[in-house]
């Protein structure tokens, strides 16, 4: 594709945008007899009584609506309660109205308000009116907002995508590990759910650098904030072996200072690790460094409790103190241990030009690990200026054991990190630093009886930048330089860079359009290489927002990248006893092009969200990772090979909500196709070393289909239906010749809950149907039933998982020229009793 063309688009969406103007109409409402502001009031512009554009008044009444209009408008301003008033207006301006009050006399018609409401850009949820008696969590009753989705990992997402930002009272005091808010905070103690879009948590660059997050702020119940909330849960249970299950927290959430303390423990197949992830999508966010070797992990399209045999004991604590409106500060440690055992089993087909490889595995894997961290976060965040300083510490080690493949992976990690950032404001003048330094040791050993390989890698990463930013008449200019640089260190291995870089970007925001264009360039240079590389991302965008319910944008940038130390490692090393690894020192140094298309749609009053992306991305690089397969060994050795690669995808995000039905519906959908190029080197090629080989090439294609539903649903009181549907259909093409059969995999999960006064009966059921490949497939039913009594402050519950006592689970998975067939046990019929109380 021409790369001239976003150059092009940008001239055109100039043209359009210049002649327009930042007009306004504005004004203040008021009660006619008392002088005093309305709040709240509709003063929307019609034409022909269609409706165009409206606003809602502040606390203050006042309003201002973008005038973009040519010849006259009608504007109505209407508050229940007061004779509504139309003007005419034929150009921008002022308009203040006082509102006449008057009688209202009501026949016959039922006044319900809605439960969600909309004002700018925030989204408000009345939660009293989505909550059941059967939520116990407030994860429960966020699952039932229209344009809110909860994933079976606890991640929360708002139109398709993860929220940036997680609020209680406006504070973040997990710091993006809001699974310790959604698994604790009682569904009752919450009044109501903000979504804001757009959302800038900088308040010094309001106005100036538009952001395109999303962040959910949770309101409590006055009778609950600033107060402690005691949790103690206590289960005993059977199967196999004994179960058990016990946990501790205690919650202050207020709008000064916020708490949260949390101990949980189980074996029951509960993966309590979640609640210390950072589930937030935070940009600001540093990436922890990796090592060369890590733990593999237990994953299959299975819910977790259904396959993880664990011991976990979890700590957690969290104290955030708000001093005034600015100023806060936030302390956060945790600490978990994690035992998990699993027998598995797979086979792996390998497509090549001239032979088909098949090489087995079946084998128990036990797994002991310990993680903590801790972090401290200061914050001064006012409109002049913004001082940000976030020291984190992590620590991480692991071993793993398997008899069968007779091997033993010991890894380890401690990391150190500070993330500064100052900005200063002086009317349309902005200054920035930033700062970020990681420092991490990452030691680890890979055991096998013919021999033992040992790691002590050492790694340190520092960016600095300072910028400056000024807006005038609607556009905003950013000039931007910064210097970065990353060593590497190993046993006989050393490598360094270091980077310097320089932004320009300009954002034009006019409304209804939103226009900007980022010129990052910069040269990174390798001190084992006698040159820089050039390095680069323009980035085009541009969105149009008519009126409240659409918006529709661009995205396109061309990124040419240069790898990072690690990828100089020119040894062969091993990362499990079959699987070699060797970079030849070379550095996969690409180019690509990526572009999206993106419009959604919103009527909240309808309780409605749509979305619709189109994406296409293509890669080209220098190099490409050979694979070679022979006496059940893999090796991935990379080569100077010219490579691209190219994927589409279509995705879309549909949820209504039907008040009278009690109803929330939602459908994703998403379309993808991959092509690229696999290098194979053959066992009658040979290797010969670990440099260019005679290989033989071969082209792939991979498409993917797949389609999500979910329906909540309360016909009456007493009942409550929830289905999750997931439907993949998938296919791969390899060379000329070899055509993998397509995979239908469909899982469909029903809970039913059944009440009768405090008590409540939960009935679930998940259908399993995979292809495995080769015309076979398997088909999985399990069964769950939950009873449960609440009275009080205290809650009993009775459980039975695995009603069928199904022991074996099965999938297939197509990647490149590659076909996996993975089986494994999953627990037993089990038993379990609880008894939980809230102080």
């Amino acid at each position: 594709m021409n790369q001239k063309l976003p150059i092009l688009f940008l001239g055109l969406l100039l043209t359009l945008c210049l002649p327009l103007r930042a007009q306004t109409l504005e004004g203040r409402i008021t009660d006619a007899e008392t002088r005093q502001p309305l709040e709240a009031v509709m003063v929307s512009v019609t034409r022909d009584n269609i409706l165009t554009d409206y606003r809602l008044t502040d606390a203050e009444g006042r309003f201002a609506l973008p005038w973009k209009y040519e010849g006259s408008r009608q504007v109505s301003v209407s508050l229940l309660g007061y004779r509504t008033e139309v003007r005419t207006v034929i150009a921008p301006g002022r308009l203040d109205i006082a509102l006449v009050p008057e009688a209202v006399v009501l026949k016959e018609v039922q006044i319900r308000p809605g439960r969600i409401s909309t004002r700018k850009d925030t989204v408000r949820y009345d939660l009293a009116r989505f909550a059941t008696s059967k939520d116990v969590h407030i994860k429960d009753v966020l699952k039932r907002l229209p344009g809110v989705d909860v994933d079976e990992n606890g991640q929360v997402r708002y139109k398709g995508k993860p929220i940036d930002h997680y609020y209680v009272e406006g504070m973040d005091v997990t710091g993006g590990r809001y699974a310790q808010i959604n698994n604790n905070l009682d569904a009752r103690a919450v009044k109501t759910a903000e979504i804001m879009e757009n959302y800038q948590s900088v308040k010094a660059l309001k106005g100036k650098i538009n952001s395109e997050e999303v962040a959910l702020n949770l309101k409590l119940d006055p009778k609950v904030r600033d107060q402690w909330i005691w949790n103690a849960t206590a289960g005993l249970g059977g199967g196999t072996d004994m179960l058990w299950e016990g946990s501790l927290n205690a919650l202050q959430l207020g709008k000064g200072r916020q708490s949260i303390y949390n101990y949980k423990t189980n074996n029951n197949g509960t993966d309590l690790s979640r609640e210390q992830d950072v589930q937030t999508a935070d940009a600001s966010a540093d990436t922890p460094m990796t090592a060369f070797l890590t733990q593999p992990g237990i994953q299959a399209p299975l819910d977790e409790h259904r396959l993880l045999f664990n011991q976990t004991h979890t700590l957690n604590a969290n104290r955030m103190y708000k001093y005034d409106d600015n100023r806060s500060l936030r302390l956060q440690a945790g600490y978990t241990r994690n035992q998990l055992e699993q027998q598995q089993g797979n086979v792996r087909l390998y497509y090549q030009p001239d032979d088909t490889v098949r090489l087995d595995e079946d084998f128990r894997y036990t797994l002991l690990e310990h993680d903590a961290f801790a972090e401290a976060r200061y914050e001064d965040n006012s409109e002049r200026h913004y001082l940000s300083n976030r020291l984190t510490l992590q620590a991480n080690a692991g071993r793993s054991r398997s008899a069968e493949l007779q091997q033993t992976l010991n890894s380890g990690s401690m990391q150190a990190a500070n993330l500064f950032s100052l900005i200063r404001n002086a009317d349309q003048h902005t200054w920035e630093v930033t700062s970020t330094t990681r420092y991490a040791w990452m030691p680890s050993r890979l055991q096998l009886p013919a021999e033992t390989d040992d790691y002590r890698q050492q790694a340190f990463r520092t960016d600095n930048q300072v910028s400056y930013l000024h807006k005038r008449n609607g556009l905003t200019r950013q000039h931007q330089a910064g210097i970065e640089g990353e060593w590497t260190r190993d046993s006989g291995f050393a490598a360094g860079s270091l980077a310097l870089r320089l932004l320009t970007s300009f954002l034009l925001d006019r409304d209804p359009w939103r226009v900007s264009l980022s010129l990052p360039v910069g040269l990174k240079h390798y001190f084992a290489q006698s040159r820089p590389h050039l390095v680069f991302q323009p980035t085009l965008y541009a969105s149009y927002r008519p009126n409240y319910h659409w918006k529709f944008s661009t995205l396109a940038y061309i990124n040419r990248s240069a790898g990072s130390t690690s990828d100089l490692y020119p040894y062969l090393y091993r990362t499990d006893y079959r699987t070699l690894h060797c970079t030849n020192g070379l550095l996969p140094i690409s180019l690509s092009q990526n572009y999206q298309v993106y419009g959604e749609y919103k009527n909240t009053a309808h309780e409605f969200f749509v979305t619709l992306s189109l994406q296409y991305a293509k890669r080209r690089s220098r190099t490409l990772t050979a694979q070679y397969i022979a006496a059940d060994t893999l090796l991935y050795l990379r080569q100077a090979m010219p490579n691209h690669t190219e994927q589409w995808s279509v995705s879309t995000h549909l949820s209504k909500g039907c008040y009278d039905w009690n109803l929330k519906t939602s459908l994703e959908l998403s379309l993808n196709r991959s092509t690229g190029k696999q290098l194979t080197l053959s066992a009658a090629t040979g290797t010969g070393n670990t440099g260019t080989t005679d290989a033989l090439p071969q082209n792939y294609r991979y498409d993917y289909l797949k389609a999500e539903p979910k329906i909540i649903w309360a016909p009456v009181d007493a009942l409550e239906v929830q289905y999750h549907g997931t439907f993949a259909y998938g296919g791969s093409k390899i060379g000329d010749h070899t055509r993998l059969s397509p995979l239908l995999d469909m899982v469909n999960r029903l809970h039913l809950t059944l009440s009768v006064g405090d008590v409540y009966l939960r009935l679930s059921g998940e259908h399993y149907r995979n292809d495995l490949g080769g015309g076979n497939h398997q088909t999985t039913l399990l069964a769950d039933a939950t009873l449960t009594y609440r009275h009080g402050r205290w809650r009993f519950e009775a459980s039975v998982r695995n009603l069928f006592d199904k022991r074996t689970y099965a999938y297939t998975n197509y990647t490149a020229t590659q076909s996996y067939t993975y089986w494994l046990n999953i627990r037993p019929r089990e038993g379990m009793a609880k008894v939980s109380y809230q102080f």
